[in-house]
């Protein structure tokens, strides 16, 4: 009986197969560690029934598919790294629901399309933000860019990683001057 499960540590194993929807019924998990496996597929939706959960790395795994809006519906998460794998489509508009949300690690995937603006006065507690090494296009958004600054509300946005290095001209991503603390060249 897992009904009781706060810590779920399985990372650096050479798992194989998929995440199962399963996971979706420890109510009380707060810390998901799944990285460094071989774990293919989607990530399940039912991520979103697990309102315990506090940090989360499924990061260096063969994971494909959207990422679930649902994460960033979660009350308490603050870390969500799911770098390094093949996740695909846009970044979610939703990242902007998640009122604790400290480090996103988005790295490494075939993410496309432009960055997402926020609504004023969310992700004010985000300090890490990465998103270089995919396939995103456009301007960065004031909205994030606003995070880096001494705003009100004033933002704690520390690290901007995004493909904004020249060459190629243009970047894949342009930054404001002193938006992007990292450019690279994805």
């Amino acid at each position: 009986n897992l009904d009781l499960l706060t810590d779920f540590w399985l990372s650096d194993n050479n798992f194989i197969g998929s995440i199962p929807s399963e996971v979706g019924r420890l109510s009380l998990l707060e810390n998901l560690l799944l990285e460094k496996n071989q774990l293919t597929g989607p990530i399940p939706s039912e991520v979103g029934n697990l309102q315990s959960l506090n940090f989360t790395t499924l990061s260096n795994n063969l994971l494909t598919g959207a990422i679930p809006t649902s994460f960033f519906s979660l009350p308490n998460l603050e870390i969500l790294y799911i770098e390094n794998n093949t996740l695909s489509g846009n970044i979610p508009t939703e990242i902007s629901n998640a009122p604790e949300l400290r480090d996103l690690y988005l790295t490494g995937n075939i993410l496309s399309g432009e960055i997402p603006e926020i609504p004023p006065g969310s992700l004010l507690t985000l300090e890490e933000l990465l998103l270089s090494f995919n396939n995103l296009t456009g301007n960065m958004p004031s909205s994030i860019c606003a995070l880096r600054n001494d705003t009100m509300p004033s933002g704690s946005l520390i690290s901007l990683h995004a493909d904004c290095a020249i060459p190629p001209e243009p970047p894949e991503i342009t930054c404001a001057v002193g938006c992007c603390t990292t450019c690279t060249g994805g």
